[in-house]
């Protein structure tokens, strides 16, 4: 894809209604959108310089994987999960119908077969725990990184030094996580985290600790570190589309193929899938 053509149709995708609707929705504290900017953004750190594989398929896919968390995309509210697990069409069908308003928005079309890869990666994010298994390099990476970032990333970029001055003010726990934007158990948490860092035994010992030093130890090094994660591409995710476009532009170029060229010749398994793997792929899914 050309890196114009690109940059346009990245920046119609995640200036798009419903991608920005999915700051609304959140997943154990962290806004999806947020989340799948992190996806987006791990895969270009992991990808190797000069690499075969479809960088543009694999940052598209990342961006719309977790469209169907949109509210009442799902029929009968079934959980994107449960989806992926039994039904995963369902949701690409969400994270596609996504992409190809963004496409008609832009005026850039995707070609056939990037298209079709697209899909697979959004059908096979789950890894080994959806129904379909992820069948090229660029599936493998989305699925590793939403993983990553699933598990290592996903929080509530909230801590006891954003919790503490609404409760010094006399703010109640339900009313600093509804100005939060968080719920109850995060701010239970967070306290706890922040005072077993200081050895004490009730979150009131910690307001002297923090009007003395204007902080308080947020918890132990890994905590700190997934906080400062989730904080930075919070912030990031604020500056879309230039954070992800200067990303693209500061990665060596790829061989990947132009929208209006052929696929490249690769092995067996790298670039889009074959027409017998589509069918095989489609038949599994259902």
């Amino acid at each position: 894809m050309r890196p114009a053509h690109r940059d346009a149709l990245i920046s119609s995708l995640l200036l798009s209604p419903r991608m920005q609707a999915l700051w609304d929705v959140r997943d154990r504290g962290m806004p999806v959108f947020v989340h799948s900017l992190d996806v987006a953004l791990l895969c270009l750190d992991r990808l190797p310089p000069a690499t075969r594989l479809d960088r543009d398929a694999a940052v598209l896919g990342a961006l719309v994987h977790d469209a169907s968390k949109l509210p009442l995309a799902l029929p009968d509210d079934r959980s994107h999960s449960l989806v992926m697990r039994t039904e995963p069409n369902l949701a690409a069908d969400v994270s596609m119908a996504v992409l190809a308003e963004a496409e008609e928005r832009a005026g850039m079309p995707i070609d056939d077969a990037r298209r079709q890869h697209i899909r697979h990666i959004v059908l096979s994010h789950h890894g080994q725990h959806g129904k379909v298994q992820p069948r090229t390099p660029e599936a493998r990476l989305v699925a590793a990184c939403d993983f990553v970032s699933g598990t290592l990333h996903r929080v509530a970029p909230v801590d006891a030094n954003d919790i503490l001055p609404l409760l010094s003010e006399g703010y109640k726990w339900p009313e600093a996580a509804a100005l939060l934007g968080v719920g109850r158990e995060v701010i239970k948490t967070r306290l706890r985290e922040a005072c077993d860092a200081h050895d004490v035994r009730q979150w009131v010992d910690l307001l002297p600790i923090w009007r003395r030093s204007g902080a308080v130890t947020v918890g132990d090094a890994s905590r700190q570190r997934q906080l400062a994660h989730a904080r930075h591409v919070t912030r990031l995710a604020h500056q879309v589309p230039e954070c992800l476009l200067d990303r693209l532009r500061t990665r060596p170029e790829t061989a990947t193929p132009d929208v209006e060229g052929d696929a490249p010749n690769s092995p067996v398994g790298h670039g889009p899938l074959s027409a017998g793997a589509h069918a095989r792929e489609q038949r599994a899914s259902r």
